[in-house]
Order: structure tokens, then C-alpha cells, then sequence
């Protein structure tokens, strides 16, 4: 309820008008109606007719890339430009040497965007409608991921209004179109791991003795590839542990148990290792994870800028790399600064009693129904399209904003029957223990930590689990009282 309340409240900030509000209340029935009549008429279909629905709904997205044409700026101009130099022949030596990389030398996971994004770059070229091909791609991806899920956990239908959910996200759905961010991609993996360690875990009838080891090591690698790209799935590691230890004390298949115990052990290797992987994959010195670390706690508990992006601390970070002679000295001198400013910040807060007032504004900004927008405001290349796509940041922003209340809205009411579902042993436990572990998990690793409206898209994967959990669980009520 607290975080549907400061998501509302963030909107309620923003300037708004009445017919906005009237058409995105339209739009967003359109939405509802087209979630729940597509997957009600596609439970009842093939998978021809999904893959034909799934494959029309993205192709709408390539009208987009046409109308708004993008010009990248910041992050993702970076992100395109060391592809591209990368995918050329250009060694990342090299770049460094040249003083290309810049800040990135501590912000391993920024690198590796790049990385990723240039092996497409080196097979399909460096147009930057390539990125925007890959981040479509991937949603498509992640359609068909969230909807074998959900089939596997609970049922077909279930899987396909999942999927929809996704989909039809609207500030995702800009964000994930047109622009080249790392999110599609650690989403990507995240869900990877998701449907690997499953069918590793709970191997179909079919499926022969290697396979759950074989799903064990891609869970394994796609849970390395997801923190690469974004190093917080130390919080889903924290997660498997919580579950695992919960149902070690429960009656549970022994096969099962140990798979979860050997994934978390090569899962938390992995991580622990992945400071050497980049500094080899890479043949530079990049500065070790406490330095990352520091710096985004020290912005994350920056009162001045809400815990976001704070120029300030970014200038002692360019500053310190400038004037020391060695990597190595230039990153103990800005654990050392870091450390110091987050002290300080932490002690501001304390005397002046605002934790729980800058908590509310970082839940704020985490939680900004208006990133896909803006992202999309600001890379957009024509100053005429720019004007008409200002007009419309009214109605595309309450959109947003209306959209994933309303998902949070369902999540706590969801939350709710699984909380009475837990008078009683239930398959439906474990999904709704799992989720709301998840969703807690992301969502206050944030809070410590620097935020972006476009950070909490992570979120969206145990939100929409809970509400397919919900539903699950009403149907499985109104059944039982049919009976009755």
C-alpha cells in the first residue's frame, strides 16, 4: 500500500488536465479489455494463433521506431558509440588508453551493456536501428518467457494474461522500443534463469536424465549475464536462499533441495568472480566492486537530488581519475572520498530526522511513472516531433502512471488472498512466498541505493506474478464454491 500510495503521489505532482485524464482512462479500458479478451480467446487457440498475436503486437513497436526517430544522448549514446568502436576492431585497450571509456572504468555493468550490444553491432552493423532491433527482439523474448512460465507454474491462460500484462506496460513499452537501454536485456536473462532453474528444478515427464543439469548450467549462466549487465541479482540470491531454507524445513523432494543448494553455491562463485571476469575480459584494470558500490550509496543518500543522479559526486569521480597517476591509486582515493560522503549524508539525515521524508521522495523518483517518456523526450532527433511529442506528455505520462498503479493495486490485492491462502497447504504458497520475497527484495535494495523511474523495471516481474497468483487463487475460490 505504502508504495502505491508514493507512486500515486508522484503523479499527483505532475501537471495534468481533464482530457488527458478522460483519454488515458479510455486507453487504459482499451488495455484491460485487450488483456483480458486475448488471453481468454487465445486460451482456447493453438500456438499458431499466439505466435501470430505475439508477433503483430511487437511489429506495432517498428511504427513507433519510424514516427519518433531517435538521436542518442548520455548513456545510450555511450553505449552506442563503444559498440560501435568495439565492433569496428578497436580493443577496449585501446579505447582506454585513448580516454574513451571516461567514467566507465568504475561501472563495470555500463561495459558490459556495450559489449553486449556489440557483438550485434559487429554482424548487423552499427545503425543504431540495430540496438533498437535487439531491445525489440528481446521483448518479444520476454513474451514468450513470462507466458511458458506462467503456463508451467499455474496454466496456459494464466502464462498468456502474464504476458499481456508485459506488454502492454505503457512506459516499458517506449522505453524497451526506442531506446537502447540495458534493461530488455537483463530482463531477458533474468527470465532465462527463471525458466532454467524451473525445468531444472521440476523436469518435465519427458525430459532425459542430463536435462535438469543442463538447465542448472544455463540458470547458472544466464544469472551471471543478468548481474553483468546490472549487479543487483545479489538480491536474487538472497531470495532462492530465503525459499530454499524455508522448504528445507519442510517436506520437500530431496533432488529438488539439493539442485537449489548447488545453484546458489556456483551462483554466489560466479558473482564473487566477476571482478576478475571483467578486469580479463576487458585487459584493463577496472576498479574493484566497493568503488561502484560506494559511489552509489553516497549518491543514493544525497538529500540534495532525492538519491538520483547527483553531478557533484560525478565530478570528484572524473576529478580523481584525472590527477592520479595510477588506476589503482585513483580508485582507493574515491573509496576513501565515497565512503566519506555517504557518512556525511547519513549524519545530515540523522539530525535533521528527514529518513522517512526522503525515503517517501526516493520511493518517488524510484517508483516515476514518467521515465519511457522522457527518455524518449530527450533523445528524440526532430525539433518538430519533439513539439508534437510534448503535446502529448499528458496523456502519455497519467497513461503510464494509471497503468502501473493499477498493477500495484492488484499486486496488494493479490497479496492479500495469498496471505489467507496460507491457512491452509497450497501449490499457490510457494509462487505467492517466492514473488512477494522478490518484489520486497528489489524494491528496498533501492532504497539504500541510487534511483531511476527506469530502475524499477525489475519490479515488474514479481508484480505480475502475484497478480496471475491472485487470480489463480479467486478461481480456484469461485470453483470450490461451485462445488459447494
Amino acid at each position: 500500500m505504502l508504495l502505491a500510495l508514493a507512486e500515486y503521489e508522484a503523479h499527483l505532482t505532475m501537471t495534468t488536465n481533464g482530457l488527458a485524464v478522460a483519454s488515458a482512462g479510455l486507453s487504459l479500458l482499451g488495455l484491460i479489455l485487450l488483456i483480458v479478451g486475448a488471453s481468454y480467446w487465445l486460451s482456447h487457440r493453438g500456438t499458431r494463433a499466439v505466435c501470430l498475436v505475439f508477433s503483430g503486437l511487437t511489429s506495432l513497436k517498428f511504427l513507433a521506431i519510424a514516427w519518433l526517430k531517435i538521436a542518442p544522448t548520455s548513456d545510450f549514446w555511450n553505449y552506442h558509440a563503444l559498440a560501435a568502436f568495439s565492433a569496428q576492431g578497436m580493443t577496449w585497450h585501446q579505447m582506454w588508453t585513448r580516454g574513451l571509456l571516461g567514467n566507465y572504468v568504475i561501472f563495470p555493468h555500463s561495459l558490459n551493456i556495450a559489449n553486449f550490444f556489440s557483438l550485434i553491432t559487429a554482424f548487423l552493423g552499427a545503425n543504431f536501428f540495430i540496438s533498437q532491433l535487439t531491445n525489440v527482439l528481446c521483448t518479444l523474448l520476454d513474451m514468450w518467457l513470462i507466458y511458458w512460465l506462467g503456463a508451467r507454474w499455474l496454466s496456459r491462460q494464466m502464462g498468456l494474461i502474464a504476458s499481456l500484462i508485459f506488454y502492454c506496460i505503457p512506459a516499458y513499452w517506449l522505453y524497451s522500443t526506442l531506446l537502447n537501454g540495458a534493461e530488455p536485456l537483463f530482463v531477458t536473462f533474468v527470465l532465462l534463469t527463471l525458466l532454467a532453474l524451473t525445468k531444472a528444478l521440476q523436469p518435465a515427464i519427458t525430459a532425459a536424465p542430463n536435462d535438469p543439469w543442463l538447465n542448472l548450467c544455463l540458470a547458472l549462466i544466464a544469472t551471471l549475464a543478468a548481474n553483468m549487465l546490472r549487479p543487483i541479482m545479489t538480491v536474487w540470491l538472497i531470495a532462492v536462499l530465503l525459499f530454499t531454507g524455508v522448504h528445507w524445513l519442510q517436506t520437500f523432494p530431496r533432488k529438488t533441495t539439493k539442485r537449489l543448494w548447488l545453484y546458489l553455491g556456483g551462483a554466489m562463485l560466479l558473482l564473487t568472480s566477476s571482478a576478475g571476469l571483467n578486469n580479463w575480459l576487458y585487459g584493463i584494470q577496472l576498479a574493484p566492486s566497493n568503488v561502484e558500490t560506494t559511489y552509489s550509496l553516497a549518491t543514493g543518500t544525497n538529500v540534495a537530488t532525492q538519491g538520483t543522479y547527483n553531478a557533484k559526486i560525478m565530478g570528484q569521480v572524473t576529478h580523481q581519475l584525472k590527477v592520479n597517476p595510477t588506476p589503482a591509486k585513483a580508485y582507493s582515493k574515491l573509496a576513501q572520498q565515497l565512503t566519506q560522503d555517504t557518512q556525511l549524508n547519513v549524519q545530515q539525515l540523522q539530525q535533521q530526522h528527514r529518513w522517512f521524508s526522503f525515503i517517501d521522495d526516493k520511493m518517488q523518483q524510484l517508483l516515476g511513472p514518467d521515465y519511457g517518456y522522457n527518455w524518449v523526450l530527450y533523445n528524440l532527433q526532430s525539433r518538430r516531433t519533439g513539439n508534437t511529442w510534448y503535446r502529448l506528455r499528458y496523456f502519455v505520462i497519467t497513461l503510464s502512471a494509471a497503468y502501473f498503479g493499477l498493477m500495484l493495486i492488484a499486486a496488494l490485492i493479490a497479496s492479500v488472498l495469498g496471505l489467507r491462502q496460507l491457512t491452509k497447504p497450497h501449490f499457490l504458497n510457494q509462487y505467492f512466498f517466492m514473488s512477494a520475497l522478490l518484489f520486497d527484495g528489489f524494491t528496498l535494495s533501492n532504497l539504500i541505493l541510487e534511483v531511476q523511474g527506469r530502475y524499477h523495471v525489475i519490479i515488474y516481474l514479481p508484480l505480475i506474478a502475484l497478480i496471475i497468483c491472485g487470480i489463480a487463487a479467486l478461481k480456484i475460490r469461485y470453483h470450490q464454491s461451485e462445488d459447494v
